[in-house]
């Protein structure tokens, strides 16, 4: 596995490791801020603004203005440090955007349809799908320790998160396609950035304003069958709207933070260290709205970050071991 694969060559270490750790920060930071958010905004105790995917539309929407700090993106002569045009043929753009929107369609039905603990288990479900996925089709493999260390991260997150597990045949089939879409669409974010030379923003600023646009145009009516009440009778009051623009704000952050991460390093230790964040929900859930916390909670939490500090080890030694056998046989073949 290869992380800060997408980062420059000419990077120094020290400013690729003062990037990384820029990355990560900005991206658990707003990552936890936003579910903080969208709990006052979309809870019944707070605004009831309860439509999910219309609010995604929103949060892309946002997203899009992107391009307006870019540079010259929208007119096509953005460049990557390599001083070529950066470019993403349409066709792989269109895949992107539905990929992403049944991503974001199917885990909202799943949540429409499944037990909270059921989705839990799917949303866990994400890192062994990714590494299955990048396994078949990109050819990578996985060393003992990562998925030792994945295992425990699971088993830690399982532990604070599951609590039932009932299950039912359409809720299944949402859970599967909003797990394999979600996998494969952060899967083509770090793909598309290598593949194409192009940097995390520039592929942000081009996708999001088609994912803007498909959810707008299908959010009120998914949000109509989830909720049983339309987006367009909201009574909005001076506080949600704040609340909506706050969580907008937070929203462009993580989706930024978000492509920069994945680019820099992979859709798997995305995921796995990314669970830090529901370690800090449960936090700061119990810290501001006095969310009750158990010894369970607590003691997944702990084993979760257990895991994650274990993968980053083992992670470090692959990447260790791999790049000496490279200069190995970079220096057998000048011999």
């Amino acid at each position: 596995m290869k992380v800060g694969s997408e980062s420059d060559a000419g990077e120094s270490a020290a400013s690729k490791r003062a990037m990384d750790a820029f990355a990560w920060s900005l991206n658990i930071f707003t990552s936890v801020a936003i579910v903080m958010v969208n709990k006052q905004l979309m809870g019944d105790a707070g605004y009831g603004f309860s439509f999910a995917t219309t609010l995604c539309g929103l949060h892309f929407l946002c997203t899009s203005s992107i391009g307006l700090f870019t540079g010259n993106t929208r007119a096509g002569d953005a460049t990557n440090p390599a001083g070529e045009k950066m470019r993403v043929p349409p066709a792989e753009i269109a895949m992107f955007v539905a990929v992403a929107a049944t991503s974001i369609i199917g885990l909202n039905m799943s949540l429409m349809l499944n037990t909270i603990g059921f989705y839990q288990v799917c949303k866990l479900a994400q890192i062994p799908t990714m590494c299955v996925l990048e396994g078949v089709f990109m050819g990578k493999k996985f060393g003992r320790r990562v998925i030792q260390a994945i295992v425990v991260v699971l088993l830690g997150v399982g532990v604070a998160t599951v609590s039932d597990l009932e299950m039912n045949a359409a809720g299944t089939v949402a859970a599967v396609v909003g797990v394999v879409s979600t996998s494969a669409q952060q899967i083509l974010v770090a793909h598309l950035q290598k593949k194409h030379s192009v940097s995390s923003n520039f592929l942000l600023a081009k996708t999001s304003p088609y994912m803007a646009g498909s959810m707008l145009l299908f959010g009120p009516a998914m949000d109509e069958l989830i909720t049983g009440k339309w987006v367009f009778d909201y009574e909005w009051s001076t506080p949600a709207t704040t609340a909506l623009l706050v969580s907008c704000f937070f929203a462009v952050l993580v989706n930024v933070s978000s492509f920069l991460c994945i680019g820099r390093f992979s859709a798997v230790s995305f995921q796995v260290i990314g669970h830090v964040k529901t370690c800090l929900v449960f936090f700061f859930g119990w810290v501001i709205f006095a969310a009750p916390i158990t010894s369970r909670n607590i003691m997944g939490c702990c084993l979760a970050v257990v895991g994650m500090i274990y993968y980053s080890h083992a992670v470090t030694k692959q990447q260790t071991i791999a790049g000496a056998g490279s200069s190995g046989t970079n220096l057998a073949s000048k011999a």
